[in-house]
Order: structure tokens, then sequence, then C-alpha cells
């Protein structure tokens, strides 16, 4: 196969992703660890830091959590009890951004918890067909979101799709005075399910065969299903040599090296020709160096999944050329669904890149 998915699970972590043309397209590792994006925890609020505009809340063996002012809802104090969802991982030993405002999602609606009635239709929904008022008929205080696939179901499974979202809700709700406190509630699964309806086009092998085997009844999942007990991306020819760049700190493209150093704060990459050249030599090399080389530092910060603010370094360039790169930067297809921005050069001549944390 040219063009296929995978998904690989061991007991640490999942790996997923998509190969194109016998090429790694996009690759993706959610760790199965401590907290994970889309958590929602029943917690106390243990201290309010004013000049941080922050509460502290414990989510479990004395790890907290940060919450912003901007993402509670209504007025709370220390030692409230309260649900949050966590939206953020940071790194390091930084407690993990969470917001009051969680939600319940399937494949096919979100309910979030909002003191509202308001019912969203996702923009991607062009051949909207169902009745509005039935939605409403469910008499929700929580707000309701229909997502893209919605369209592929039929309006009696939508609104019984609804409601066990809605019901899922209002238990959690319900559970605000119960012990023990701090405790996970309620934890997100179907970030599979997603990447594969996203992809629905593409084959899947996946080694793992519980998955299999809720995939292959999912009767809204469209991808042929490929089972192989003994199947690993790093194994695989079209994904390894790949992988085997990830933890390295140089990576080699032709006869250029790049150097991707992460700190707390940011992630620095610089570019170097390989080799010995003359000043000269390097002057008139370096817009086609440094053209090469953001082609793989792109699949390096997606593959790595480097996150926040990111300095790239390049070989010294005129004016002219610094306008080709920033072109040529424009028209790059992003190889994943984080939100990416190009800030450009700096007044030092190094150029600016930030990428969406989590999912």
């Amino acid at each position: 196969m040219k063009d296929y998915l995978f998904i690989h699970k061991d007991e640490e972590e999942i790996e997923y992703g998509k190969v194109v043309d016998s090429k790694l397209n996009s690759y993706f590792v959610k760790k199965i660890s401590d907290f994970e994006i889309g958590d929602i925890y029943r917690v106390r609020v243990v201290k309010k830091v004013v000049a941080l505009h922050c509460f502290f809340v414990e989510l479990k063996n004395g790890k907290n959590g940060f919450l912003d002012f901007k993402d509670t809802i209504g007025e709370i104090k220390v030692g409230d009890v309260i649900f949050v969802e966590i939206y953020k991982i940071n790194a390091g030993d930084k407690a993990p951004n969470v917001s009051m405002n969680f939600s319940i999602s399937s494949l096919f609606s979100v309910v979030s918890f909002k003191n509202s009635e308001e019912i969203l239709i996702s923009k991607k929904l062009k051949d909207f067909k169902f009745d509005i008022d039935k939605i409403k008929a469910l008499k929700s205080n929580f707000s309701i979101k229909l997502r893209t696939k919605s369209v592929s179901c039929d309006e009696e499974f939508l609104l019984n799709d609804i409601s066990e979202n809605l019901k899922k809700m209002q238990e959690i709700v319900d559970s605000i005075n119960n012990l023990p406190v701090p405790k996970l509630i309620y934890k997100k699964e179907n970030f599979l399910e997603d990447f594969l309806i996203e992809n629905e086009k593409y084959s899947c092998i996946l080694n793992e065969k519980e998955l299999y085997k809720k995939f292959k009844n999912d009767e809204f999942l469209k991808n042929e299903l490929i089972f192989d007990e003994e199947y690993s991306p790093k194994y695989d020819y079209n994904i390894g040599i790949y992988l085997e760049n990830l933890n390295k700190k140089v990576v080699e493209v032709e006869n250029i090296n790049i150097v991707i150093e992460k700190t707390e704060a940011l992630t620095v990459i610089d570019v170097n020709s390989k080799g010995k050249t003359s000043e000269s030599d390097k002057s008139k090399n370096a817009l086609s160096v440094n053209l090469i080389a953001i082609d793989e530092i792109l699949r390096q910060i997606s593959f790595r999944d480097i996150s926040g603010i990111i300095i790239v370094d390049f070989i010294n360039m005129k004016a002219k050329e610094k306008e080709i790169l920033e072109e040529k930067i424009s028209k790059i297809q992003v190889l994943d669904n984080k939100i990416w921005n190009f800030h450009g050069f700096t007044k030092l001549g190094l150029y600016e890149i930030t990428r969406q944390r989590g999912k």
C-alpha cells in the first residue's frame, strides 16, 4: 500500500498517523498518562492567586490544575467543589490548564456546560436537514453543537445521540455533592474515531484487537480495516526512517543539518550547511538551503508535536531572498489540524512560528 492510516497501541501510548505516496504525512502520539486533554474532574478550589489571575484546583494525588479567571463560570471561591475539563497539557511540571466549560462529545454532537440553551451548527454542514424545534424540545439547559458528521445519520438517530450526551452531562452535574473529591468523572476516548472519519477514504492497519473489533462494528466508519497483531510503525519502512530522526537533536537532510533545541520557554531550530564552505558560497546557497530546510522543519515540528513559540535561525539571506522564502511558507499546507501562525522575521533576522498546544 502507498496510501494508508496506521494505529499502534501499547501499554504506554497510542501512535497514529497517515502515509501518503509511501511517505509519512502525519504522525501523532497520545501518551496513556496521568492527565489527558478532555478529562473531566470533580475538584475542590484550593488557592486563589490574584497576581496570576487564576485559581488552583486539586486534580489528584496532590497535583493541581491551573484555572484562569477567564475559564470560570459564575462566582467561585476557595473551598468550592466544581467540575473542570483539562484543555492544555503544559511542559515539565507546570500544572495543566483547566476550564469550567466542560463538554461531552460523540461523533455527531457536543453538549457543553453553559447556562445556555443555544444550538450551534458546524460551519462545514452545508445540507442541514434536521428540525431544530425537535432538538429544542429536548429541553436542555446546556449548549448543543451538531458536528459535521451528523449529516450522515437520520434525525431519530441524531436526537438519540444528543439525548445520550445530555443524559451523561446531567449525571455529571448531579454528582456535584458526591465523594470523593477530587475524582476523574469522564474520559474522552473518541479521538481515534474522529481521525478515521476525517480520513475515511484510506485503509487503516492496527495492532490492537479490541480497537479493531470496536471500529469494525461501527456502522459510521467507512475505512477498510486491517488487523495485524505484529504491526509496529518503527518496523514499517515508510514510517521508520522518519521516526529514527524524532529523538535526534540534529536532523540531516541532503547537505543540511537542522538542529532542534527544546527549552521550557520555547524551541530553537538552527539551519546549517554541512561540510566546509566559504562565506561567499554560503551566501550564494543560502536561499536554496533554506527552501529545502523549511519543508523538513515543518515536518519535524508536526511529528514531534512541538508547540508554543518556535524560533528558526535560517542561514543569513538578503531581503529579496527572505521575501521568496516567506512566499513559499505562505503556500505550504501544514500536516496536522493544529493552529499554526507564521509571524515572519524579527528585527534580529530570526523567523518566528507559534503552534497550538494540545489536541
